[in-house]
């Protein structure tokens, strides 16, 4: 059933539980959603080099550098890491990496995750067993920092 404008320059959407909402109201939610999907863009953006610390990054050639020297890695790693960078400071939880870096709809109960990490912890980490960049969050999942 489509909204009726009224001469009050409200819009009244005709359910019982809702309330007519006034124009000023819809200015404010139209910038409240064309600033969230300019933040979404921003952190969808491709990336194509990032350095921090002794590692330099290069997504276009898939070339993963520490100190330097060019370190083996294959897709799912630079995946891992682009997902990784495009959600800086936050707590990822496995369940979000397995669906929005693995694509699985359904997860699973599996350690891959777990396994990817420790790998890139190995290859970025000056010390694995005291990561910087990729840290853990018991219960919660991980967080990377540059």
């Amino acid at each position: 059933m489509p909204a009726k404008i009224r001469k009050s320059r409200t819009i009244s959407i005709p359910r019982k539980s809702s309330p007519p909402i006034a124009e000023g109201e819809i200015d404010v939610l139209k910038f409240m959603v064309r600033s969230t999907l300019a933040r979404d863009l921003q952190k969808r953006k491709t990336l194509t080099e990032v350095s921090f610390g002794d590692v330099r990054i290069d997504f276009v050639r898939h070339e993963l550098f520490k100190n330097g020297k060019q370190l083996e890695a294959n897709a799912r790693e630079f995946q891992l890491l682009q997902y990784f960078l495009q959600h800086e400071g936050e707590v990822v939880s496995r369940d979000q990496l397995l669906a929005d870096v693995w694509g699985f709809e359904n997860i699973p109960n599996t350690r891959s995750v777990d396994n990817y990490i420790l790998s890139l912890r190995k290859k970025i980490e000056t010390d694995s067993a005291q990561p910087r960049h990729i840290l853990t969050f018991r219960g919660a999942g991980y967080k990377f920092l540059r």
